[in-house]
């Protein structure tokens, strides 16, 4: 058997067709043995993809590209995988409503699984919200069993903070986090860590946490100090449908009704009129006079 039926046979060239050289054959049988490569690779890298995808797979990226993709209607994030590109949509990066610009995931490592791939577009879709879903339901499981964490604050409201445990953002409010009206943002600051424990989760499933002691103001005033019809200045602690409190001394907060001309939120500043001081009971109440416009 000559050299140019060794080759037909070697790489499958079935179609009779004549050359003129054995050099003609061999060109002819590399190019056919590259394409054969070069779909069998691929064949081995999808059917990785789809077992990745079956088997919900965690995967780690870098970010190395953010744009806005037509076809798909929203803006993208590509990561790679064994070099194939993957592309992660707004949504299923599980960004927040508000639209910030995706280009600050450009550089990041992020943690993601494959969820879609289709061969006729080369397309490998992602999502790095599945395995948040996934770390969200495993930390709230944990902290129903009674597991005690230390949370990191990042955000600091009116009504409370967002921390973090882990990468899981959870919430504290002021209400669970001292025994009198302090507030989270009068004692923390961003940064700052506290050990926390399960409050509940609410119907839109933000996670609450509450600290394992409660903040306690060791400051008091004398209430011999204070005496009706005197205005001081205040702020807004706590707003409840039969009344607002109001901090008109280091840990001493004054009852008063709703006012009927004013809008107030926690946390504005107010100058507030003392109409009593019950000494016995170590309580004071009086009324909101005016909203402290800040500069």
């Amino acid at each position: 058997m000559g050299i140019k039926s060794l080759v037909k046979k070697w790489i499958g060239v079935q179609d009779k067709e004549t050359t003129s050289t054995d050099v003609a054959v061999l060109e002819k049988s590399e190019t056919v043995f590259l394409e054969k490569d070069k779909k069998l690779n691929e064949q081995i890298e999808y059917a990785a993809i789809f077992n990745m995808i079956q088997q919900e797979v965690a995967l780690t990226g870098i970010v190395l590209a953010s744009q806005y993709d037509e076809e798909l209607a929203s803006d993208v994030v590509k990561v790679e995988v064994s070099g194939i590109p993957v592309v992660i949509t707004r949504e299923e990066l599980g960004c927040t409503p508000h639209n910030l610009p995706l280009m600050r995931y450009v550089g990041e490592t992020i943690q993601f699984q494959l969820i879609e791939a289709n061969e006729a577009n080369g397309m490998v879709m992602g999502s790095a919200k599945k395995i948040k879903e996934k770390e969200f339901d495993k930390l709230y499981h944990e902290l129903k069993d009674g597991k005690q964490f230390q949370a990191k604050v990042t955000k600091i409201l009116r009504y409370g903070a967002y921390c973090v445990i882990g990468d899981i953002s959870v919430q504290m409010l002021n209400k669970d986090f001292a025994e009198d009206h302090t507030t989270i943002g009068d004692v923390l600051e961003i940064g700052d860590a506290i050990d926390v424990r399960f409050n509940r989760i609410t119907e839109n499933k933000n996670l609450r946490v509450e600290p394992l002691v409660r903040y306690k103001n060791g400051v008091s005033v004398s209430l011999t100090e204070l005496e009706p019809n005197q205005v001081v200045l205040g702020t807004v602690r706590s707003v409840k449908k039969w009344g607002i409190f109001v901090r008109i001394a280091p840990n001493l907060d004054a009852l008063c009704s709703i006012p009927s001309h004013l809008a107030v939120r926690e946390g504005d500043k107010v100058s507030f009129r003392i109409t009593q001081v019950l000494k016995e009971e170590k309580r004071v109440r009086g009324k909101i006079v005016r909203l402290i416009k800040k500069d």
